[in-house]
């Protein structure tokens, strides 16, 4: 995964255009041409928005009175407030002042910009830099194309279960922002180990259905074409975002934070070090669009240090220093294990009137010394919870153990018919 972000992160992308294209068929390969792309064309209306041209940037730079070439987008893409304007001419110091950015607590960053709905155009820098402008008439050069006839594009993957259903886990992702590594790349690589994952599962319970998307615009357009079938379908879901660092573990809650989604994440997220939980108002993602009035679809962001929660975050210190493969790992384990976990949430009842004679069926020791060993304990203590209201993720936090880890005691009750699942 590590050097699958090595490999995207100099391209440079935004909401629409080559670089995110070139990234999807990127991911794509990886996953072994699983990703069926799409596009909607540039002035789609959206609900309440419109669906801006397709933008593209050749280069952009400044050159200083003395010579000097700064702000080069070749060198960092975050030097060009995304979607800015072609340019080209010389102005003074001041004038170039309406059109720069700085970070005011990391004078060592250069900031994350974009315009994407107001023409203009701007440059980014570090405070540092910015201050040791000199005086003088300076040389704006920036070479950029808005396409009317352009498009917005984004990637579906669908993975069938084996039940023959409709309910769908949805599993979102953004891949729009240039050269950061945990803000943007870490859930796109994170997602395509996911889906190789996902499909060498057996029996899977559910469908999935995993999208990679421009943020915020790319999720209000996946909805305006999808809308019935998401509110008819989606069960539970999850947004991937900054899951690359090695610092903690997070959830963002849903509105009602008690949706599906989020009784998966918060039961998954307990077994985890140093885990951060965080309500709707701290919202920042997609999960933004996915849970609005009109759709309410429960969804749940998991990160490990989540957006606006490490000092890096929109600049150009989220480098390739900011994820490692562990981290990314961890993050991919912690998809994985709330899946594990939401594949078994089923409820069960007991079959029996009061205990079943488990030493008959070779499930506990006919030999009683006082003592249990765990595992057998833990067999008995599900028994006495199973009273086909209880889930089985409510039963696992009554039992301080990770649901997925049950699967081996409900298969052998449910082979010696001791337990049936409610419908």
């Amino acid at each position: 995964m590590y050097e699958l972000l090595k490999e995207l992160f100099y391209i440079p992308r935004s909401i629409t255009g080559d670089g995110f294209r070139k990234s999807l068929s990127v991911l794509n390969s990886y996953m072994g041409g699983v990703v069926r792309q799409n596009s909607v064309p540039s002035g789609t209306k959206c609900f309440d928005w419109i669906v801006p041209p397709e933008w593209n940037v050749k280069d952009a730079y400044i050159i200083t009175p003395s010579g000097k070439k700064i702000c080069e987008f070749k060198k960092n893409n975050l030097h060009l407030v995304g979607y800015s304007e072609p340019f080209h001419a010389k102005i003074s110091l001041s004038e170039l002042k309406n059109h720069l950015y700085t970070h005011a607590n990391l004078p060592d960053a250069i900031p994350y910009v974009t315009s994407y709905y107001q023409k203009r155009w701007g440059f980014c820098l570090s405070k540092n830099d910015y201050d040791k402008l000199e005086d003088g008439i300076y040389e704006v050069f920036i070479d950029t194309e808005f396409n009317e006839n352009g498009e917005l594009n984004y990637g579906e993957i669908f993975i069938k279960g084996a039940q023959n259903q409709t309910d769908e886990i949805l599993i979102s992702t953004y891949l729009c922002h240039p050269q950061m590594a945990n803000n943007e790349l870490s859930g796109p690589v994170v997602l395509s180990q996911l889906v190789k994952w996902l499909k060498n599962q057996e029996n899977l319970r559910y469908n999935y259905r995993l999208i990679i998307i421009p943020e915020t615009i790319g999720s209000i357009c996946y909805i305006s074409k999808n809308y019935e079938a998401l509110k008819a379908n989606v069960k539970a879901g999850f947004v991937l975002s900054c899951i690359g660092d090695e610092r903690a573990y997070s959830v963002v809650l849903s509105p009602d934070e008690d949706s599906l989604s989020d009784k998966v994440a918060l039961h998954t997220i307990k077994f985890r070090q140093n885990p951060k939980i965080y309500s709707f108002l701290l919202r920042g993602s997609d999960e933004r669009q996915f849970n609005t009035p009109n759709l309410n679809l429960g969804i749940v962001t998991l990160g490990r240090s989540s957006f606006n929660r490490y000092d890096e975050y929109h600049t150009s210190l989220d480098d390739l220093s900011v994820v490692t493969q562990n981290g990314l790992e961890g993050g991919l384990e912690f998809i994985q294990n709330c899946i594990l976990n939401l594949e078994i949430n089923k409820i069960y009842s007991t079959t029996t009137i009061c205990e079943p004679n488990l030493g008959s069926r070779g499930l506990i020791n006919t030999i009683n010394s006082g003592m249990y060993p765990k595992d057998m304990t833990m067999l008995r203590d599900f028994l006495a919870f199973c009273n086909g209201k209880r889930s089985v993720i409510q039963i696992a936090d009554k039992l301080g153990v990770e649901a997925k880890n049950l699967k081996n005691i409900i298969e052998n009750l449910l082979k010696f018919e001791l337990i049936r699942e409610m419908k």
